[in-house]
């Protein structure tokens, strides 16, 4: 458990979590919704304002040597939409099932080749033989698992399954369709930095998600220039107190997660609070902590947060304490803890 630990194509939507006992005056409510124990879920993680997504398709060689290691340098994630059987990723193997995956980085299925899909059949292999590939790239990820998938620019001949086809073989494999891109192509729509800051900048008046789409950077095809990517990373890290710079199925996880989730206080006295996560969507797929601020007593200044086995140790802010909970994971356990 962390200590703090779009406009959506997907279709949930986020409700409220106030702790509201009955039918009161507004008066009361807003006295009952500021008593300890009342709990509210974040509408991103960390209580952001806004979530971002950084995207690069087609598994190119810039994406090895000049976006992954300025990623780390600000500690930011990135989701690499691999082709493992594409040339040019054969050709740099052991760096996409080795290096980068070290690096804390996301794969999302652009599927095998790259070369379309023209029935359901050679669909099924191209996703298949993706999936395979992520799975070789990262062994410790539990199965199954939610893999955003994104659709390879190709031929209108190439791509020849139908709709239903296409949703039926994500849905198999677990695969959600990533948000559109339409408009949010670097070096193509977005020609600077600047430009694409502009996109993250709605996100937070917005307090929904945006996101960007990249092919090369400082080489390869559709490139962004290096200067202006750099530019855009400096953006991004002098707004990450306020911006949850993800990928699209943390996003999409938190989002389904947070509109069928309830939390309500089962106790609210004495030297504990205790607190109950509900969530509607299905836990084996939907497992993503979600945020929570709980009110506390104002005397609380540091607060051990138990939920089962996991347990942190949180400074609480006047009157509050934020951390992270998994829902139906259990009874959450707040405490006074002396420093």
């Amino acid at each position: 458990m962390s200590a703090s630990r779009v406009a959506s194509p997907w279709p949930c939507r986020a409700l409220p979590a106030l702790l509201l006992l009955g039918v009161l005056p507004l008066a009361a409510q807003a006295e009952e919704t500021a008593a300890p124990g009342a709990t509210r879920i974040a509408k991103w993680k960390d209580d952001k304002k806004a979530a971002f997504l950084l995207m690069f398709d087609d598994s190119v060689n810039s994406h090895i040597t000049n976006v992954v290691p300025e990623l780390k340098k600000r500690g930011l994630v990135g989701t690499f939409y691999i082709n493992p059987g594409a040339g040019w990723y054969k050709a740099k193997r052991d760096a996409w099932e080795r290096a980068i995956p070290a690096e804390g980085m996301v794969y999302g299925n652009h599927t095998m080749t790259h070369a379309g899909a023209k029935d359901a059949a050679q669909l099924e292999a191209e996703l298949a033989g993706c999936d395979a590939a992520i799975a070789k790239a990262f062994p410790a990820l539990k199965a199954p698992r939610l893999v955003s998938f994104g659709r390879p620019g190709v031929k209108k001949e190439q791509w020849l399954v139908t709709d239903d086809e296409v949703r039926q073989a994500l849905a198999k494999r677990h695969l959600v369709e990533r948000p559109s891109v339409g408009g949010r192509i670097a070096g193509v729509t977005q020609k600077t930095g600047e430009e694409i800051l502009r996109l993250a900048d709605q996100a937070l008046e917005g307090g929904g998600v945006e996101q960007i789409l990249f092919h090369g950077v400082g080489g390869d095809w559709l490139s962004l220039p290096l200067p202006e990517f750099l530019v855009l990373l400096d953006g991004l890290d002098a707004r990450k107190d306020r911006l949850w710079v993800t990928d699209p199925v943390s996003a999409h996880q938190y989002e389904t997660e947070r509109a069928g989730a309830e939390a309500k206080a089962l106790e609210a006295g004495g030297a504990r609070i205790r607190v109950s996560l509900a969530c509607k969507a299905d836990p084996a797929l939907y497992d993503l902590p979600l945020t929570l601020v709980t009110r506390v007593p104002e005397a609380w200044k540091q607060c051990q947060v138990t939920q089962g086995k996991t347990k942190a140790t949180v400074a609480a802010t006047p009157g509050e304490v934020r951390y992270d909970a998994v829902p139906g994971a259990g009874e959450i356990t707040i405490q006074p803890q002396a420093r």
